[in-house]
């Protein structure tokens, strides 16, 4: 937190964050409710159906990318893929999408401690 923040000024932002966000997941919802989709050509529907993933892949790139532009990436990507593999097999085995992520986190964040110690 900025020290020159003020306590009511950082209310603000989190609430404003807050309906954003709440904004932007309920509006799909009562769009899709009301035949949003249904109404819409076929090839825009396939297009905005793919916005979904590409919108996942680009977050999951985005945050990953500071791991990886080291001067020596290998191993930090290792540590990436081997959390990636695990997240993919775990959801195979188990589904769902809490126990995948929590064995992704788990699986990155003891090769990262291992390669600190």
């Amino acid at each position: 937190m900025n020290p020159n923040t003020q306590p009511g000024t950082l209310f603000w932002i989190a609430l404003a964050c807050g309906i954003g966000t709440f904004a932007t997941r309920l509006w799909p919802m009562l769009w899709h409710s009301k035949g949003g989709a249904e109404s819409l050509p076929p090839r825009l529907r396939q297009a905005l159906a793919g916005l979904g993933p590409a919108a996942i892949g680009a977050l999951i790139v985005a945050s990953l990318w500071s791991q990886v532009a080291v001067a020596q990436p290998l191993l930090p990507a290792a540590r990436i893929l081997a959390a990636l593999a695990a997240i993919a097999l775990v959801r195979k085995l188990a589904g769902g999408t809490a126990l995948p992520t929590l064995a992704g986190v788990l699986v990155f964040g003891a090769l990262q401690y291992l390669a600190a110690a």
